[in-house]
């Protein structure tokens, strides 16, 4: 039953995140859309953002990836674009919410977990020091994580010369080639 609450919940405020800023939802709302009581959520939530966090996290993980495998890594990288894209109301109401700064930090750490199972796919066989590995994976997380900021500053509409083929052209054998120029 809690699990059922719970995504109750979730579904409500996904709904409410359609006609109004997370800012202005109240746990009044949302009780009277699953038809709980407000002990009920505070069972379960400590507050709206609390749950915010909740909803982000539990789809996250049940959609994107953990890793990037070598042979369809163009794939798995979209996958990111394509799972805010698909949640484009919810996506841009927490953007420009105070919980902006969470949903960075955890995409970015997804990120990084993909950056870093595909990098020790293609650095096998080369002798990297492993601060140098981390630098790199750190570093294409942080690209990524400001690339992905710009887009939703701009409402997730990409400037007309940067499409979908010129970001994984970009990213294509570039982290075996940062690698490589790691190698001892």
């Amino acid at each position: 039953m809690a699990n059922s609450t719970k995504d109750a919940l979730a579904a409500a405020l996904k709904q409410m995140m359609n006609v109004k800023p997370i800012g202005k939802i109240t746990v009044k709302d949302l009780v009277e859309i699953c038809g709980v009581n407000r002990q009920t959520f505070y069972y379960h939530f400590d507050d709206v953002y609390d749950l915010l966090e909740w909803v982000f996290e539990e789809d996250a993980n049940r959609v994107l990836p953990h890793q990037v495998v070598y042979e369809h890594w163009r794939e798995d990288v979209m996958v990111f674009m394509k799972y805010l894209k698909e949640n484009s109301g919810f996506t841009l109401n927490v953007y420009n919410s105070n919980s902006r700064i969470y949903m960075l930090r955890y995409l970015r750490g997804r990120l990084a977990e993909c950056i870093r199972s595909f990098a020790v796919i293609v650095s096998e066989g080369r002798n990297v020091e492993r601060q140098d590995f981390e630098f790199v994976v750190e570093f294409y997380a942080d690209v990524a994580i400001g690339f992905i900021s710009q887009w939703l500053d701009r409402g997730m509409q990409l400037p007309k010369e940067v499409t979908e083929e010129r970001i994984l052209r970009v990213m294509d054998n570039s982290v075996e080639s940062i690698l490589a120029r790691f190698e001892i």
